[in-house]
């Protein structure tokens, strides 16, 4: 099996949460990687690692007898081997090692194996034969033994036996337990490689002959069913005790002689093929394309329903709130104001005497309003209650509602329950931190350009309208005036008297007190200028229409919402990419064979 399968595998368990495939139990009866590996692939995957397994020779096969208790299959095993290699038990615990039937060649590869599976649980019996070199018979313990180490040993066995020898008396054939074991075998092997029989079938034949054909055909026809071959199995009938007489001389045939190694290699073949089969038939069972369908229509729900619980109570109440309360436009304004009018001389003087007269305007405000001054964080926390209640508790509410109807909730929300408090809590804080991090962008971003650089025009308007009035009004103007009379020349000592008078006390107050009123009327034009300015910026956020959505809170607000039901739209997209990685790796597969 591939490793791209096997990735895909466990892809789809953690993604659906599905049961894993018997192929990948750890103790599964079924046909293991070192069966499916010819000696040579071993060989070159344990290199030069110390203490590593020795592998077999090339072409070296298994073929085990799977049976349960009093089927004969010890004594089958010396019918077949034409020699006594195992004890025959009606009784008592039955079959309880394994016994391998194996040339002397294959003794030291054969005790390795054993020792690694069934430690202390197995004999060996060599022969010399070169006609069965590559070939191993083994006895294995019943399959329905009442002593649970018994099955165990089989079980193991298994993985390991490309061709499995199934054995069933006439009685027992029916028997419902080595039937689903074979089932379970079959998922992992090929049919071709098995070989079925009945033993005992002497047994019928003096009866009744026609009730042994009549046996042998529902048998056959079982295990057609059981293995999807499409019509019934061969099934060899045969009497260990009678070694000469029915179909067991043509199963000695059978085994008697050694499969090539092409024909083992088409074995293994075959068995990773059905595995591979096997596999595809489980992820089609998950059935991605309707848990795909199904993520979808969840998914058009869930927004739908945080959309309508939380995304419009905090665009149409929340978002606007915060752009409209007036301690929040009093702030950006106050730090506007004071940047500009440090720019105008003596103007700068009315804003910082401007300062207290603020702060009694502030203490008009409500309590709730006073605490925003406090900066974008406390802002930010004291509006995000959707329909008057606490963040969180709205999205708990929310998605204990979607839980409850829809349990797939559960598991994709597995390891962000925001039905729970502190997930909720969490979710709470990071649209917190992102508004009050758009707030605070938006105060940086509205001070720049209400108080950009200006030019020299603009330095030159500040000037004429500051320091020229301060020279214009009391000196520079009655001077003129005197200037532009016509007996200018006799009238000299006129303008001194004008000069004299602007620097008395009585026109210095009164002076004073028009500068202090025109610089006042400067401070108010700055001011409204300033605030429309805000007004404007602060009307354009208001829409999600904005060209920078980091300035935009209805923006940042619907990015937070469309994190809530991220995990549904990326189970769906993570579900999509298994289905087109399972249809590559099938087409694949399919052009290789």
């Amino acid at each position: 099996m591939s490793q791209k399968l096997e990735q895909l595998v466990h892809d789809v368990i953690d993604l659906t949460g599905a049961d894993r495939p018997l192929l990948f139990e750890d103790d599964a009866p079924v046909l293991g990687g070192e069966a499916l590996r010819s000696g040579d692939e071993m060989r070159l995957e344990i290199g030069d690692v110390v203490d590593a397994p020795k592998p077999p020779a090339e072409g070296v096969y298994l073929i085990g007898l799977i049976g349960g208790k009093e089927v004969g299959k010890s004594a089958l095993v010396n019918a077949l081997a034409g020699r006594t290699i195992t004890e025959s038990t009606s009784f008592g615990e039955g079959t309880q090692i394994v016994t391998a039937y194996a040339h002397v060649q294959q003794s030291g590869y054969l005790r390795e194996l054993l020792t690694r599976e069934v430690p202390g649980k197995f004999r060996i019996v060599t022969h010399d034969s070169p006609r069965l070199a590559r070939q191993v018979l083994l006895d294995l313990p019943d399959i329905d033994s009442h002593w649970q180490e018994h099955v165990e040993v089989t079980r193991r066995m298994l993985r390991h036996m490309l061709f499995p020898l199934w054995i069933q008396s006439v009685e027992k054939y029916a028997d419902m337990q080595p039937q689903q074991l074979l089932l379970k075998v079959a998922s992992g092997n090929a049919a071709q490689n098995f070989v079925f029989c009945l033993n005992k079938v002497d047994q019928l034949m003096k009866a009744a002959p026609d009730a042994a054909r009549e046996v042998r055909d529902d048998y056959g026809k079982r295990l057609g069913r059981a293995l999807n071959l499409g019509g019934p199995a061969r099934v060899f009938m045969v009497s260990a005790i009678q070694p000469d007489r029915f179909d067991l001389p043509a199963l000695r045939e059978l085994l008697g002689t050694q499969k090539s190694v092409e024909e083992v290699e088409l074995g293994r073949l075959a068995a990773a093929r059905q595995q591979e089969a096997t596999i595809f038939g489980w992820i089609q069972r998950q059935n991605l394309p309707e848990r795909s369908r199904r993520l979808e229509r969840l998914g058009e729900e869930a927004e739908d329903t945080v959309h309508d619980r939380l995304a419009i109570p905090l665009l149409e109440r929340a978002v606007p709130a915060i752009l409209d309360d007036p301690a929040h436009r009093l702030s950006i304004l106050d730090e506007c104001l004071k940047q500009r009018c440090a720019r105008w001389p003596f103007v700068n003087i009315v804003q910082a005497l401007a300062g207290p007269i603020a702060s009694v305007f502030r203490r008009r405000l409500s309590a709730e309003q006073q605490r925003t001054l406090e900066g974008p964080d406390v802002l930010v926390e004291t509006y995000l209650r959707p329909e008057g209640r606490d963040l969180s508790a709205s999205i708990q509410t929310t998605f204990a509602y979607l839980q409850q109807s829809q349990p797939l909730i559960s598991h994709l929300y597995k390891d962000r329950k925001l039905w729970e408090a502190r997930p909720a809590d969490l979710a709470t804080g990071e649209l917190q931190r992102a508004l009050a991090d758009t707030v605070t962008r938006q105060r940086a971003m509205i001070v720049r350009r209400a108080c950009g650089r200006s030019g020299l025009i603009g330095h030159f308007l500040r000037g004429f309208l500051t320091i020229g009035a301060l020279l214009w009004f009391p000196l520079i103007q009655p001077m003129v005036e005197a200037m532009l009379q016509d007996n200018f020349i006799g009238n000299i000592r006129h303008i001194l008297l004008i000069v004299a008078r602007a620097f008395s006390v009585a026109s210095l107050l009164q002076t004073v007190s028009f500068l202090i009123l025109w610089y006042f009327i400067i401070w108010l034009i700055v001011r409204w200028n300033t605030q429309r300015r805000i007004e404007r910026q602060l009307a354009r956020w208001k829409s999600t229409d904005s060209t920078d959505p980091e300035l935009n809170l209805a923006v940042r607000t619907m990015e937070w919402v469309e994190t809530l039901t991220q995990p549904i739209r990326l189970a769906r997209e993570k579900i999509d990419r298994l289905i087109e990685r399972s249809e590559e790796l099938r087409g694949d597969m399919e052009k290789a064979a």
